[in-house]
């Protein structure tokens, strides 16, 4: 009995810092930990908005899977194909396993909006998608 006393008091201290490094991960780790949109924009307008959190929306006339550049990103080109693309939202390869479907398949030729922060790329302005969460298909409601 003395013994379980003894591994008991010892073991309370290593409990109490695991519940707690636990809490703190939980919430810098949380998944829905989302900014929220500053500005809703256009695919040709997305150049006036760098550094915003935004959602941008407009045609994705092509999605192109680049095996050749490291990384392998997925382009989601607006409005005119590349080069002559709008705003352009990239998904790199190691975040597509989040999605089911190919991003080609889904998006093309669609009316979509994507959401995050826009910075600019060689002239054009660009959005990170890393999660399927990040895209809204448009409806003709």
């Amino acid at each position: 009995m003395n013994k379980l006393r003894k591994y008991i008091k010892k073991s309370i201290p290593v409990l109490i810092i695991i519940l707690f490094a636990g809490l703190i991960l939980s919430r810098v780790f949380s998944p829905d930990h989302r900014q929220s949109i500053e500005v809703t924009t256009t695919a040709s307008e997305a150049i006036h908005h760098q550094g915003k959190y935004a959602e941008v929306c407009g045609e994705a006339v092509s999605v192109q899977l680049i095996r050749q550049i490291g990384g392998e990103p997925t382009f989601i080109n607006f409005e005119e194909d590349y080069p002559n693309q709008h705003f352009t939202g990239v998904i790199w390869g190691e975040d597509r396993l989040a999605w089911h479907s190919s991003p080609e398949d889904l998006y093309t030729n669609r009316n979509i909006c994507v959401e995050g922060v826009i910075r600019m790329h060689e002239g054009t302005p660009q959005i990170r998608i890393s999660s399927p969460e990040q895209v809204r298909i448009q409806t003709n409601d």
